[in-house]
């Protein structure tokens, strides 16, 4: 492993996140850093915090989000333990090695000096998560799975275990909408993008922006902060690109119900 000469790890609350940024986004002019900003800035009080490895630039290599169990942003049950939102390790931060492990361990001194029960992650091997292995490599085990994600423990004290909630199926959702929460900085560009192309094709989407947690915790979404839906039934349980969204048009809506160019 190469020497981690002028690596620091900050813990990033509101005293320091405009000199430390959000983590997986560093363009700090684009319309999804100023919404993780500003849902940050609300999520803070709540007890959400980022560990940051960042360079001797101050530029970010790697860093983990979390926050107490009772207001995490996906569809679980987690009170009393620190849930993982996030784990992202950028390119130049995987060339040090090991700064992954260090954040779950970081996160772990966490939850021991809190006093919650433990740790917990919701996991998939699949796109726009953090993948399983690297919290089983670090004393993690699988408790539950759903769908394509999993969720994942390193237990400290005694306590209930977290459980994924039941996700709705097939609601009453007419039309085409698309669910999002600014968690994710990524997201507002895909509702730009699918927005745009739908309004090609003559279709109007519906935009529901999740504003709590346990908003999310209830979202007919697997994933919880995104959810394209066509007539209650979830299409993509993450991020949708606009040409993605344009294969999804031409296998999943009628015809008959958009107007293609």
């Amino acid at each position: 492993m190469p020497p981690m000469t002028g690596i620091t790890l900050t813990k990033v609350g509101p005293e320091n996140l405009d000199e430390c940024g959000v983590g997986c986004l560093t363009n700090r002019d684009s319309d999804g850093y100023r919404a993780k900003v500003a849902w940050l800035r609300e999520r803070f009080p709540e007890g959400l915090r980022l560990l940051m490895f960042r360079d001797a630039g101050g530029k970010p290599l790697g860093f983990l989000e979390y926050v107490p169990g009772e207001y995490a942003w996906r569809p679980v049950d987690a009170a009393g333990w620190l849930f993982v939102h996030c784990l992202w390790v950028y390119r130049r931060g995987r060339q040090v090695g090991g700064l992954g492990a260090l954040l779950i361990q970081a996160c772990l001194l966490e939850a021991q000096r809190t006093n919650a029960t433990g740790v917990a992650a919701m996991v998939s091997d699949g796109p726009w998560m953090a993948g399983r292995e690297i919290f089983l490599r670090n004393g993690f085990v699988q408790v539950a799975e759903s769908g394509r994600f999993q969720l994942v423990i390193h237990r400290l004290r005694d306590g209930p275990e977290p459980r994924f909630r039941d996700v709705p199926r097939d609601g009453e959702r007419p039309g085409l909408e698309i669910v999002v929460a600014d968690q994710c900085p990524m997201l507002r560009k895909s509702v730009t993008d699918v927005a745009g192309e739908a309004a090609a094709h003559g279709l109007d989407p519906k935009i529901t922006v999740l504003g709590s947690a346990a908003e999310a915790q209830r979202a007919a979404s697997d994933y919880g902060v995104y959810g394209l839906f066509w007539n209650g039934r979830c299409l993509s349980d993450h991020y949708v690109s606009r040409g993605r969204f344009r294969n999804l048009l031409r296998k999943e809506i009628p015809a008959s119900e958009r107007d293609d160019p």
